[in-house]
């Protein structure tokens, strides 16, 4: 990072980051804890793809690591890529409406026992 285009495009990554990342309630407060949990919820998968595409390019360019800001753009990037599908994915089981819930529904052991109570 040696202009300040550079600098600024880093910084702006890392709050996309961040803003992707974000759990809002239903009362369009911000849950702090929430959006931590999310954030350790991808680090992982991010981390190992980021890792995976770094170790691409080292082994095609032949020129070694990619510098460590190119490297953390490419976890930022793969981390907003989680982060928009896992919000996507609690938005929407947010707004379920109680009738669409998941009823339960026997397991198998309970029909079996059932089954044979009745027998």
């Amino acid at each position: 990072m040696k202009t300040l285009r550079e600098k600024i495009t880093f910084v702006l990554t890392a709050l996309a980051y961040v803003l992707f990342h974000l759990v809002v309630n239903t009362d369009h407060s911000i849950d702090y804890m929430g959006t931590l949990k999310q954030m350790a919820t991808t680090a992982p998968y991010a981390l190992g793809l980021a890792y995976i595409v770094a170790v691409f390019f080292r082994h095609y360019s032949g020129k070694g690591w990619l510098p460590w800001d190119r490297i953390a753009r490419v976890f930022f990037t793969v981390g907003i890529l989680f982060g928009f599908y896992l919000s996507l994915y609690h938005s929407a089981a947010r707004r379920l409406p109680p009738e669409v819930e998941m009823q339960k529904q026997p397991s198998t052991v309970e029909k079996f026992y059932n089954w044979i109570k009745e027998k």
